[in-house]
């Protein structure tokens, strides 16, 4: 229903197999922080510099430090386009990063966009929501249902843009096959409880049509904000 899309996404697999084994294969999503201006502009340089940087920048060839090298240069560049241009004065965005490297996956993230993994029937949200709702659900006060429909679930704690370092959260853990991970910005869980999204996974209707068809019901239900799906399915990847 928005005019604006203010989502971005982005994602490199390298084709050679020494490149893939040496940095893996990095997903990233954002979501332009809702009432600043340029939130799109924000987005996508968020998501394009953090590509460019871990593949070709100059940083740590050890691959958590890289990432998170990357991630900083990035944060800081786009805190710099804000304060150096009109039309981009206090842009912000959420940014999540997804790094499968071998049989490791490594996440960065800032923002209340959101990584999940669906491994052996179960749905875990990896990331923690930097948002009024989501401390307020970590904190008991209300559930996660009452957070879908607060009067400000869009209230954002904590974005890229926001100053130039930007201390983000970072993840890592095992990679098990057949895991399915899920990037997901805050649109597609106005309308879906995480029960939902598990089903959706778990029938495999990501592997081809899946996310257009869970966005298309998405906007059945109400289509309120912008929407991003990125499903990553290890069941083929080359370790």
């Amino acid at each position: 229903m928005r005019p604006n899309n203010e989502d971005f996404y982005g994602y490199f697999i390298p084709d050679e197999e020494g490149v893939r084994m040496k940095w893996g294969s990095l997903f990233a999503i954002a979501d332009g922080v809702g009432g600043m201006h340029a939130g799109e502009v924000a987005s996508a340089e968020a998501v394009n510099v953090l590509l460019q940087e871990f593949y070709f920048g100059s940083h740590s060839d050890r691959i958590p430090d890289r990432l998170k090298d990357a991630y900083g240069f990035t944060a800081l560049h786009v805190y710099d386009v804000a304060q150096s241009t009109p039309s981009c004065s206090n842009m912000m965005c959420t940014l999540t990063a997804l790094l499968i490297r071998q049989e490791k996956f490594y996440i960065s993230h800032v923002g209340d966009s959101k990584a999940f993994l669906l491994r052996g029937g179960e749905l875990i949200q990896l990331t923690k929501d930097h948002s009024i709702v989501g401390k307020l659900v970590r904190l008991g006060m209300i559930t996660p249902e009452e957070a879908r429909t607060h009067p400000n679930k869009h209230v954002i704690l904590r974005a890229i843009g926001e100053r130039p370092i930007m201390p983000a959260d970072f993840y890592s853990g095992n990679v098990c096959r057949g895991d399915v991970f899920s990037l997901t910005t805050d649109g597609i869980l106005e309308h879906f409880t995480q029960e939902e999204i598990k089903a959706f996974l778990t029938a495999k209707r990501h592997l081809s049509e899946g996310p257009e068809a869970l966005i298309n019901m998405a906007n059945e239900r109400g289509g309120e904000d912008n929407m991003t799906v990125i499903t990553i399915d290890t069941s083929g990847y080359k370790f």
